[in-house]
């Protein structure tokens, strides 16, 4: 273990199988805490650039190289069903909850003419509403522990880009957060999200060499973020250290949107 600003606290991470989301869990289980990985699938998904040798599932590897507690629960977050077992599986496991990072998304290529109204409402379901049902299904839980909740958003949440459905759902997620925050101070729950840019995951395969130069290029630094930078972050808003962060959105872009405001 790193450190221990989590210890003893209970963490979901919606998809956190791979990806952001795998980047997530393993640093709050690095920080002592208790992670739900909570996903369609337990195994982690494999890039052609990122993620290429990634075998073993979240779960496994926090208890077993980690020593850390962990629990995968198979879960639809567009189903709120679904949203609502896992929180209810949660607190039966662990005797509450602690912290709810909606990290859980999906990306459909494509503009308003060559993507269909089911993949615009798939994508609305996953990306957008799946963070709704979690938090509300979480939130009489984080009342109880004065818990925080963690968007995912994306640099697209203020910017034109990645499709329709895709960027309507990351910006309301910025939207989404302030309002929480609004509804949620007077209980101390701490309601932030964070704004990645370019990220080594398996998601970069759908584009072309071309696309993913421009991508790079609108990095200001000369590298791009891990799965673990966007963790760093979550594990920071997520404790004491951030107690008095509320209704934020960080963008942790490597300097994209500094020449883009």
């Amino acid at each position: 273990m790193k450190a221990d600003r989590h210890a003893d606290r209970t963490v979901i991470v919606t998809g956190g199988s791979s990806g952001i989301g795998r980047g997530i869990a393993l640093r709050f289980a690095e920080e002592g805490a208790n992670v739900v990985v909570a996903d369609v699938r337990r195994e982690p998904k494999q890039g052609e650039r990122y993620a290429t040798d990634v075998t073993d599932p979240t779960d496994e590897v926090i208890r077993e190289e980690l020593g850390g507690e962990a629990t995968y629960v198979e879960t639809d977050v567009s189903d709120p069903d679904d949203a609502r077992a896992m929180v209810e599986e949660t607190v039966d496991t662990y005797g509450g909850l602690d912290v709810l990072v909606n990290n859980a998304g999906i990306f459909i290529a494509g503009d308003s003419q060559e993507i269909s109204i089911e993949e615009f409402d798939q994508v609305i379901g996953v990306d957008l509403a799946g963070a709704f049902y979690c938090a509300k299904f979480a939130v009489p839980h984080l009342k109880q522990s004065k818990g925080q909740i963690v968007n995912i958003g994306s640099v697209n949440s203020q910017e034109g880009g990645g499709g329709p459905p895709y960027a309507s759902a990351k910006a309301a997620i910025v939207n989404l957060t302030r309002d929480l925050a609004v509804e949620l101070g007077d209980d101390e729950v701490n309601v932030n999200a964070i704004c990645p840019g370019f990220v080594e995951t398996p998601i970069q395969d759908y584009q072309t060499e071309e696309e993913l130069q421009i991508q790079l290029d609108q990095t200001l630094l000369p590298y791009v973020a891990t799965p673990e930078d966007i963790g760093n972050a979550a594990v920071f808003l997520a404790s004491e250290e951030a107690r008095f962060v509320h209704g934020e959105s960080l963008y942790v872009d490597g300097g994209w949107t500094a020449h883009s405001l």
